[in-house]
This record gives C-alpha cells, sequence and structure tokens, in this order.
C-alpha cells in the first residue's frame, strides 16, 4: 500500500504553458530576423521640424537605419543609403506591398533585401520604390549634412502604426 499516485498539479500546468510561450516568442524573434535585425539609431526633429544628419563618413554601398520618434510619440522606421556613384537616398523601412508585417529591410553588399520576401534591389533603385521595394521619400543635402523634413517623414507614419 505504499504506492503513490501521480498527480497533474496546478502548478505543472503554468510551468508547462510559461515554456511554451517562451518557446513561441523565441521563435517569432527568429522568424522576424532575429539578431541580424539592423540597429537603429534614434533621431527627433529640431525645433525648426527637421532632422539633420552628418553623411560625410556614410561611404559607398553603406546603409544606415534610423527611428524617428517624434514629441507626439508617432514611431516611423528609414533608412539613408549611399550607392557605389555617391548618391544618396532615403526610404521608409517599408514597402507598399507588405508593409502590414512591419518585418522592413536589411543591408547585403551593394543590395537592400526585403526580410518578408527575401527580394533584393540594387541601393541605386532604393529611389524607385514599389512593390517589394522601399518606400522612397524627399530629402535635400545641405554640404554634408542631409536634411529630412519632419513632415516628409510622417507621411511614412501609416506604415508603421
Amino acid at each position: 500500500m505504499t504506492e503513490t499516485t501521480r498527480r497533474f498539479r496546478p502548478i505543472h500546468g503554468v510551468a508547462v504553458v510559461a515554456v511554451l510561450s517562451a518557446l513561441l516568442l523565441g521563435l517569432q524573434f527568429l522568424w522576424e530576423g532575429g539578431l541580424t535585425r539592423p540597429k537603429y539609431a534614434r533621431v527627433a526633429p529640431d525645433a525648426a521640424g527637421e532632422v539633420r544628419l552628418e553623411v560625410a563618413s556614410l561611404g559607398p554601398s553603406q546603409v544606415r537605419f534610423y527611428r524617428f520618434l517624434n514629441s507626439g510619440n508617432q514611431e516611423v522606421r528609414f533608412l539613408v543609403a549611399r550607392d557605389a556613384s555617391g548618391a544618396l537616398h532615403t526610404a521608409f523601412d517599408a514597402s507598399e506591398s507588405d508593409y502590414k508585417m512591419k518585418r522592413g529591410f536589411r543591408h547585403d553588399g551593394d543590395w537592400v533585401v526585403n526580410n518578408k520576401c527575401d527580394t533584393a534591389c540594387r541601393l541605386e533603385e532604393v529611389s524607385t520604390g514599389g512593390g517589394c521595394r522601399p518606400v522612397p521619400f524627399r530629402h535635400r543635402l545641405e554640404g554634408s549634412t542631409l536634411v529630412l523634413a519632419e513632415a516628409a517623414i510622417l507621411d511614412g507614419w501609416r506604415y508603421f502604426r
């Protein structure tokens, strides 16, 4: 009569749910790019409603990713790329065809690659936009400073809501 019966206790159920939740969150993190996600530098508008970025150190075939956040807590992610010929391109870190998935882009050599469908476009083609390419927006260059109007950046807010 020393037989013990094992019972499934509530604490065991909580532990199983916690482990499965952690596993699902880890898989989602890896599915969405995981450790290969670009690092975003945070920027905000100045009193004149402009974002000024120093781009003199941005070399050919390089891309930088930024996270714009204004006082209204509107967040927009974008990228600044310099192609092999030295031309600058600005675009939102979203495409028209799959922005709702919020997967964005990554940089790979002379290419910008869509993280959702793995299609790539050359840095020279970033300004053309459409389909699986990043959505471009207006900018101006003052010497070695890239000037972005807050209104131009906020035109892309709809991709990140």
